[in-house]
């Protein structure tokens, strides 16, 4: 017995839509427009003169691993090469690295998505340390803790500490896909935490 000739339109008008829909979970493409604001604060620490190659070699550590972890390495990573950096990818903590060191952990991951609209409250914190050494101000940063002491170890050169916090706040309108959206909210944090970096360790009087 053939099929009724409505079944037909019915079963292929739900293939064509749930081509569509699945589009927007897989496909990387947007044609929308975004409202991004940033509020950003850092606390410093530093011991002696610090001499900082600002251009030198950066281990670069991201904690997590899910979709907008990576997408957020990668324009890290992107955005601290076009500062002039050359950057080490490291997978996990280490007690010290053999120069400066960036480690980062989003704290917050707040989102709507809609394949015509998207919003998030998006919070990151971030730890510098010039030398690679006293990663475990890390952690503690990240609980709260902002008490630094400084271990005189008869180095010339002086040391800094850097502890920031980014707050992205983001509203979108337009087709967009889920995997450009979590694109856009990695490239507008990475822009930030190197922005901050560029104000508070490239200018270093």
């Amino acid at each position: 017995m053939s099929e009724n000739p409505k079944t037909k339109k019915v079963l292929l008008t739900l293939l064509v839509f749930a081509f569509v829909l699945s589009s927007f979970y897989i496909l990387d493409f947007k044609a929308s427009q975004s409202e991004t604001q940033a509020n950003s604060g850092v606390s410093a620490y530093s011991s002696g003169s610090p001499e900082i190659n600002f251009s030198g070699r950066i281990h670069l550590y991201i904690e997590g691993d899910d979709a907008l972890t990576v997408h957020l390495k990668e324009k890290l990573e992107e955005n601290l090469r076009a500062a002039g950096m050359e950057v080490i990818i490291v997978d996990t903590i280490e007690e010290k690295y053999d120069s400066q060191a960036l480690l980062v952990n989003i704290s917050r991951n707040n989102w709507l998505y809609t394949p015509v609209y998207a919003s998030s409250n998006l919070n990151l914190v971030f730890f510098y340390t010039s030398t690679g050494k006293d990663t475990k101000y890390f952690e503690q940063f990240k609980n709260g803790n902002k008490t630094v002491v400084f271990v005189n170890d008869s180095s010339v050169n002086g040391q800094k500490l850097m502890d920031g916090e980014i707050k992205l706040q983001d509203s979108t309108k337009g087709l967009i896909s889920l995997k450009a959206y979590k694109k856009h909210l990695a490239s507008e944090a990475a822009k930030e935490v190197v922005d901050m970096l560029e104000q508070n360790v490239r200018n270093l009087p």
